[in-house]
């Protein structure tokens, strides 16, 4: 269909043929979920009373099992928090949101779930980005060394 070789990307086949892979999916699963039921979950300032930067974000709770951490809840706070300004700021309007989530999941057709969380977004600030990519070398040569 694409004409690629056998060891080729298919990056820019999904590009091309407007098609979210499959963590690109999931990703926009959890955003709708989290962006439809924005009222279980509680924000930083809701939290404590400290005026902050990230006072708009969605506070990560704190659970001890695992299986919590992996779950629907936990995942979505995660990866909501990571999404970029210019798609967070229309969590009030659904059309719009799925539309910007959309685009920029196909735009940039991520492989993996970690591969999204570790993506300098644009809208992030300096150390933010290099410490994301410090992190992600870090988890990267970790798992190698397993």
């Amino acid at each position: 269909m694409w004409r690629l070789g056998p060891r080729s990307s298919c990056t820019v086949g999904f590009k091309k043929l407007d098609i979210l892979t499959v963590p690109c999916l999931y990703i926009y699963t959890l955003m709708l979920f989290a962006v439809k039921n924005l009222n279980i979950y509680s924000t930083n300032s809701s939290v404590h009373g400290v005026n902050t930067r990230q006072q708009n974000k969605v506070n990560i709770p704190l659970v001890r099992l695992s299986s919590i951490q992996r779950g629907v809840y936990s995942s979505s706070v995660e990866i909501f928090n990571k999404l970029p300004q210019n798609i967070f700021k229309y969590c009030n309007n659904i059309h719009t949101f799925k539309t910007l989530l959309r685009d920029y999941l196909v735009k940039n057709a991520f492989y993996s779930i970690e591969e999204f969380l570790c993506a300098a977004h644009n809208d992030v600030d300096i150390w933010t980005s290099k410490f994301n990519l410090y992190y992600c070398v870090y988890i990267q040569s970790f798992l190698c060394n397993l």
